[in-house]
């Protein structure tokens, strides 16, 4: 439930002056005095900081290495636009799944093995998609939100990646399956993408407008990402891709030396990469075991605010034309300009 306080509070405000939507209802029909969750997204279209896109997006969050905050960020920024009245769709193609737990595939660990294993098998994706046993609406599931829906992993990714070998344009499978017709039912299409370089993550890249590869401001990360780069850039290079590029410094921790100037390094020498980074926080930690974005389980937090400014900033890249860029290249180790 929220107050009209805390709705304001979940989109950066304490006050407004414009005329509020109407509070939520209960079950039989009666006023209530707050918002209800799946009731937000009125308030968001209302007074909230992200402007309906010009035009559907899909957006790929993939880099070449896992435990980097990658689902917690396309949690967040799902959720955010959903409550923005933003019509958003999540696919998952990372068999980890996290993405797919936070939005709401998780088991209930009080049923029995035989129970879990038949609701895991009836759960249908992309890899029925594929053969034909289901269609995209079959595949589609909600969430909490109206405006907010994903396509869950399966074990059967495994095996898609493989048939995918034996297709022809087989880079162009998922864009043309999957995005281009979700692109006509929803204004955000995210791909949560697996760290494993495999060619689910070649059609995603395909498909993309805009890549997020989230970098966390950790010394093993920092190191990778020479490989990462040179890697996207080769593919995107072959391909003639046009998506934009953004990097996002993650688990950030401002009291730590080697952070800041990792984080530095990143704003020098990294175009695309965001001003505002993700920082390792607890109500980081708690909103992704609760399954909401950070602003709705600590509205008023450091954490919250970060948030809301970096998806501030990933709303102009997707606002703004597709441009195909250079991308510059620099020698990899701190103290670099």
């Amino acid at each position: 439930m929220f107050t009209l306080k805390k709705a304001l509070a979940v989109f950066g405000l304490e006050s407004t002056t414009e005329q509020m939507p109407a509070f939520s209802r209960s079950a039989e029909g009666r006023q209530l005095k707050s918002y209800l969750p799946h009731d937000l997204h009125s308030v968001g279209h209302k007074i909230g900081f992200l402007k309906p896109l010009a035009r559907p997006q899909c957006v790929s969050v993939f880099v070449t290495k896992g435990g980097v905050l990658k689902s917690s960020l396309t949690l967040n920024i799902a959720r955010l636009a959903a409550l923005h009245g933003i019509r958003t769709c999540v696919v998952g193609l990372d068999m980890q799944g996290d993405v797919s737990n936070a939005l709401g595939e998780a088991m209930d660990e009080d049923v029995s093995l035989d129970e879990a294993l038949s609701r895991a098998s009836a759960t249908k994706g992309l890899a029925q998609l594929f053969t034909g046993d289901a269609t995209l609406d079959d595949i589609l599931k909600p969430t909490d939100l109206p405006n907010l829906f994903y396509v869950p992993e399966t074990p059967e990714l495994v095996a898609l990646d493989q048939s995918l070998i034996n297709r022809n344009r087989r880079e162009y499978w998922l864009r043309d399956q999957v995005v281009m017709p979700l692109k006509r039912e929803f204004d955000l299409v995210i791909l949560d993408c697996s760290p494993n370089w495999n060619r689910l993550i070649t059609n995603a890249l395909v498909a993309s407008d805009v890549l997020l590869s989230p970098l966390e401001c950790k010394i093993n990360n920092f190191r990778n990402l020479t490989t990462c780069r040179a890697l996207i850039q080769e593919f995107a290079e072959d391909m003639q891709t046009q998506f934009k590029h953004l990097f996002v410094p993650t688990r950030f921790t401002p009291t730590r030396k080697l952070s800041r100037e990792i984080r530095d390094w990143y704003l020098t020498n990294l175009d695309g990469c965001t001003h505002e980074a993700v920082r390792e926080s607890i109500q980081g930690e708690e909103s992704m075991a609760m399954r909401v974005s950070i602003p709705e389980f600590a509205p008023t937090s450091v954490a919250a605010n970060e948030m809301r400014a970096l998806l501030t900033e990933i709303w102009k890249t997707l606002q703004e034309p597709v441009v195909r860029s250079g991308h510059r290249t620099h020698e990899l180790h701190l103290g670099a300009n």
